[in-house]
């Protein structure tokens, strides 16, 4: 059976001026004021629009930036992009799933019915309809999540009876930050995980900014449960890694992946590595990459000295600042950080993606192989997330959390 995927309608009363949701499976005329970018957050909740660039070369062209008004572009289907959510193991898993989603869908369809009628009233009207429509919403979840929950047979992981600490970092957007709604989507998805799988359990989630303290210092000593979000390198290729990447590979277990981004290269307008298609055309190039951020999909294409020279500053804005000056040719980084630093730094139409070349990164929770209850705490964020695939959830707070971070940048 072929998935399809909305967003929720509560997300989208809540989006000002969001138009209606599209749907994976299906075509799509391209509106005034559509982005490549933006249509492939709200049929897919990632940013990661190749997807739909590489379903539609042969309407777009070679530069995703340009669609034109009028052209219909084709959403494949969820299996077909690899995106289709989390199959249920048994039978009676499957029917609660569907049970899940139909009681959180009914709920939802009840609040936008209520928002729709407070708004001929008052706007303190549509205020109360709203708080309330948020309570109705999360009962059913909780509800929702109840239900798979205990339509899995199999043992719960035992998490001793105690506060888990877990430690993230600010200045992530949207991922992680204090100043973010829920305190970044990295931390939201990280939460409701806990909650759906382990209601009981306490916990407290840390914002430390230092990231490289997380593995420096404070996960090695077991000051702290777990850490996020970190990404995996290609574990089961020790041979082809740096020596950070193969030591965080021999010191710490990884969750599932709660969320994947695009990592890929940037370049100065007409410098032509903003246009290459292969990666032997940046040889002899200096690559900027911020200091901490994994080398492993860098590496697995041979872009490591003395192939390429590498510059490895603290900070995301230097990389951006020295492909400006001349010292470094290629930015190496998450496409989401890069477009918000572009457009903070007053680099837009001089620094432009090469949309070629990207790879997909998963971003996982971190527990050190030191700690007795870590893969305890792992397989109850496991289970939380499938929950969370199964109910939809997952795909509503991401789909809300990047709606909120394209138009308020």
């Amino acid at each position: 059976m072929k998935h399809h995927l909305f967003i929720s309608s509560l997300a989208l009363a809540a989006a000002a001026g969001a138009a209606s949701a599209q749907e994976a499976c299906s075509t799509y005329e391209i509106q005034p004021g559509d982005s490549l970018r933006e249509l492939t957050i709200q049929v897919y909740s990632t940013e990661d629009f190749r997807i739909v660039f590489d379903a539609n070369r042969d309407v777009i062209g070679n530069n995703p930036n340009v669609i034109r008004v009028g052209d219909v572009l084709t959403f494949p289907c969820l299996e077909d992009v690899g995106r289709a959510p989390a199959a249920p193991q048994t039978e009676a898993e499957a029917m609660a799933a569907e049970m899940a989603s139909e009681m959180v869908k009914a709920a939802e369809d009840r609040a936008a019915k209520a928002i729709a009628e407070a708004n001929k009233a008052s706007e303190d009207a549509v205020v109360a309809a709203r708080a309330e429509a948020k309570k109705e919403i999360e009962a059913a979840r909780a509800e929702a999540a109840a239900l798979i929950r205990n339509a899995d047979a199999g043992e719960r992981p035992e998490i001793r009876d105690r506060q888990l600490l877990l430690i993230t970092g600010g200045n992530y957007a949207p991922f992680t930050d204090e100043a973010l709604p829920n305190r970044g989507l990295y931390t939201d998805l990280v939460e409701t995980a806990m909650l759906r799988a382990a209601p009981e359990q306490s916990y407290k989630i840390q914002f430390v900014n230092d990231w490289s303290s997380h593995l420096d210092l404070l996960m090695p000593t077991l000051a702290f449960d777990g850490t996020f979000p970190w990404s995996r390198p290609n574990c089961e290729e020790p041979a082809a890694l740096s020596e950070k990447d193969r030591s965080r590979c021999e010191t710490y277990n990884f969750s599932n992946p709660f969320y994947e981004v695009v990592d890929t290269f940037f370049a100065r307008e007409g410098s032509g590595y903003e246009e290459t298609l292969t990666y032997a055309d940046f040889a002899g190039a200096t690559i900027c990459r911020p200091e901490g951020w994994s080398l492993s999909h860098m590496d697995a294409v041979g872009l490591y000295e003395p192939a390429v020279s590498l510059m490895r500053p603290v900070s995301p804005d230097d990389c951006f600042h020295a492909v400006m000056d001349g010292t470094a040719d290629i930015v190496a980084i998450e496409a989401h950080l890069a477009v918000e630093t572009i457009g903070r730094l007053g680099y837009q139409h001089r620094i432009i993606e090469n949309p070629n070349l990207a790879a997909i990164k998963s971003l996982n929770v971190m527990t050190h192989k030191d700690n007795p209850d870590g893969e305890a705490i792992l397989e109850t964020l496991n289970q939380g997330l499938a929950i969370m695939q199964q109910s939809g959830e997952w795909r509503d707070i991401v789909s809300t959390a990047l709606r909120h971070q394209m138009e308020n940048g």
